[in-house]
């Protein structure tokens, strides 16, 4: 068994209802076992439930530090990329709604090819990467739409020791397959040619 991010080593870990989780030796993620990955028509199914709208202020405030990450470093003559905007891209309406220019992409509900051809000047992807099941890929791919001095902002919940995976509800979401450690997202910047990261709590920033 290797890591699908830095393709070390990796170990069993956890067994939680039924699925197995195993852990990289190297850069500490937890991820879960290939043969439990979930099917593309049951992540859609699950996706589906979500209720997140302009209308749901709840939902709205909990995008609000990614928000003010992208206003405080991007001016709005930049263009940006949501990637796995989702059903109902809030996101992209909420910087829209602040003179940004955002392009969509979303396997699921927004699968424009030709928005992968371009380059951006930043790209977003809020709750989304937990859901990648070839992390290494998707960075390499989310990298190489960059242009030169863009940057990524993600926003996910990250694993760190203080956390009990027993008891942690983040990881009760069936469609969440990869939970990113500290040391993960340094084995990201160093090996794809970052410049900088930037780490506040549940969210991060990758400079090209």
């Amino acid at each position: 068994m290797h890591c699908p991010l830095c393709n070390s080593t990796a170990a069993y870990f956890k067994t939680y209802d039924d699925r197995l989780y195993n852990r990289c030796t190297s850069c500490a993620s937890v991820f879960l076992d290939t043969r439990d990955l979930p099917f593309p028509q049951k992540e859609k199914q699950r996706y589906d439930l979500h209720e997140n709208t302009l209308q749901n202020k709840g939902y709205v405030d909990f995008l609000s530090p990614l928000v003010q990450a992208v206003i405080e470093k991007e001016n709005n003559s930049k263009i940006g990329l949501d990637y796995g905007s989702g059903p109902n891209p809030v996101l992209s309406k909420i910087l829209e709604s602040r003179g940004y220019s955002v392009f969509q992409y979303d396997t699921f509900y927004s699968k424009e090819e030709k928005n992968l051809e371009l380059e951006y000047d930043f790209i977003i992807c809020c709750e989304v990467i937990e859901h990648f099941h070839n992390p290494a890929e998707e960075f390499k791919r989310l990298k190489s739409l960059l242009k030169v001095n863009g940057s990524i902002y993600c926003k996910t919940s990250l694993l760190n020791e203080n956390i009990d995976f027993d008891n942690w509800s983040y990881k009760n979401d069936f469609t969440h397959s990869f939970f990113y450690t500290q040391r993960a997202l340094g084995y990201i910047k160093d090996s794809l040619g970052f410049t900088d990261l930037i780490i506040q709590e549940n969210l991060f920033i990758l400079k090209a």
